[in-house]
C-alpha cells in the first residue's frame, strides 16, 4: 500500500524539506511525497532531484486551482498566508490525483527515525487523524494555540474526511492570523473541535510520534540495538520546530525556553545527525530561520525574550558543526 504525503515550504525551508524526503526514503518503502515548492529557487532544486517518489508542484498551480487564495494573501503576512495554505495542499491532492485514497499532511520540519506504519495501523478504519502537542507542565500554558498540532494530519477520501478539509480550507481562507482568539489560532486551533464536529476522528496515540521540543520533558530518552527510545517505545518522528541558525555553523535549537539543556542522546542521535544532514541539504547562501512569532509585541515582547536570554544562559541549546 503507497503511503501519500504533501508538505509545503520556500527556500528557507528547503534543506528541512530536503531531510523529511531522506527520512521517508529511509522508513517508508512505499511513499509517494506531494512537495508543494513556494519560490522558485525551491521548485528547481527538487526538480533536479529527479526522485521517482516526488511530485513538485509550484505554489502558482496550487493558487490559480483555489483563486481565493490569492484574494486571501492580500490580508495577512507571509507566514499566515503559509499557514492558510496547509489544507489547500491536501485539497489539491485529492482533487486531482485520484489514486490518492487517503492524504497525510506533514510539517517540512519533520524528520523519521522509524516507520510510521504502526501510526497507520491506528488510523484504520478512521476518516481523520490529528495528534497532540502533549503539553507538559512547562509548556501547557501554549495550549491556548491550540491541543493538537499540524505537524501531522491525514484525511481519507471519504465524505466524513473530506468534508472536515474543504471546513478547514474554507476556515483558513476566511481567517488565519497569528492571533490568539478564543477558538482560533492560524491554522491549528481549529483542529481542537473536529472531534466533535466529524464523524471517526483518531488522536494518534503512538508516543513515539511528534516527538518536539513542547513534550521533550516528558520522555526518558534511550538507545538500543540501534534504535531511539522514547520511554521504551521506537521514536518514530522529531518535530525540528524552533531549528534556526545563527550564523555560518552555529544553530539554536530553543531548548532552553523547555528548560531542556541539549545533550546525550538528544543532542548526539537527534538533533547533530539531523544538522548535519540539513547543513547538506539547505542552500548554501541561505540562513534557516524559523517561522515568525509575530503575535507577542510590547513589553510583552520584551520580557519574553529577556527570560530566554536567561534560559539560554542556564541551559545550553546550542550546537556547532
Amino acid at each position: 500500500m503507497t503511503h501519500y504525503y504533501c508538505t509545503h515550504f520556500d527556500s528557507n525551508y528547503l534543506g528541512h524539506a530536503k531531510n523529511l524526503l531522506h527520512s521517508l526514503s529511509e522508513h517508508d518503502s512505499n511513499f509517494k511525497l506531494f512537495m508543494f515548492c513556494f519560490d522558485h529557487l525551491s521548485f528547481d532544486a527538487i526538480v533536479q532531484l529527479e526522485n521517482k517518489n516526488i511530485i513538485p508542484i509550484y505554489y502558482e498551480d496550487l493558487e490559480n486551482y483555489y483563486p481565493q487564495l490569492k484574494v486571501a494573501k492580500e490580508n495577512r503576512n507571509y507566514v499566515e498566508y503559509f499557514f492558510t495554505c496547509s489544507p489547500a495542499t491536501c485539497n489539491y491532492v485529492m482533487a486531482n490525483f485520484s489514486e490518492v485514497d487517503l492524504i497525510t499532511y506533514l510539517d517540512a520540519d519533520l524528520f523519521f527515525f522509524d516507520s510510521p506504519a504502526k501510526i497507520f495501523q491506528e488510523l484504520e478504519g478512521y476518516s481523520i487523524g490529528i495528534i497532540s502537542h502533549r503539553f507538559n507542565f512547562f509548556t501547557k500554558r501554549n495550549k491556548i494555540y491550540g491541543e493538537f498540532n499540524v505537524g501531522w494530519v491525514s484525511f481519507k477520501r471519504d465524505k466524513n474526511g473530506l468534508d472536515c478539509l474543504n471546513d478547514w480550507m474554507n476556515d483558513c481562507i476566511d481567517w488565519c492570523y497569528q492571533k490568539i482568539e478564543k477558538t482560533r489560532f492560524a491554522d491549528q486551533k481549529y483542529l481542537d473541535y473536529w472531534p466533535q464536529n466529524y464523524k471517526r476522528v483518531k488522536v494518534i496515540g503512538n508516543i513515539g510520534a511528534n516527538v518536539a521540543i513542547w513534550n521533550i520533558k516528558n520522555y526518558k530518552l534511550s538507545f538500543k540495538d540501534g534504535q531511539i527510545l522514547v520511554n521504551g517505545t521506537p521514536l518514530i518522528f522529531y518535530h525540528f520546530a524552533n531549528l534556526k541558525q545563527i550564523d555560518k555553523n552555529l544553530f539554536s535549537t530553543d531548548l532552553s525556553r523547555v528548560f531542556v539543556s541539549l545533550k546525550g542522546i538528544l543532542l548526539n542521535k537527534i538533533y547533530l545527525p539531523y544538522i548535519n544532514l540539513l547543513f547538506k541539504n539547505k542552500l548554501s547562501d541561505v540562513k534557516i530561520m524559523a517561522k515568525k512569532d509575530n503575535h507577542v509585541r510590547g513589553i510583552s515582547s520584551t520580557f519574553r525574550e529577556l527570560t530566554r536570554k536567561i534560559r539560554s544562559i542556564l541551559f545550553v541549546d546550542t550546537i556547532k558543526i
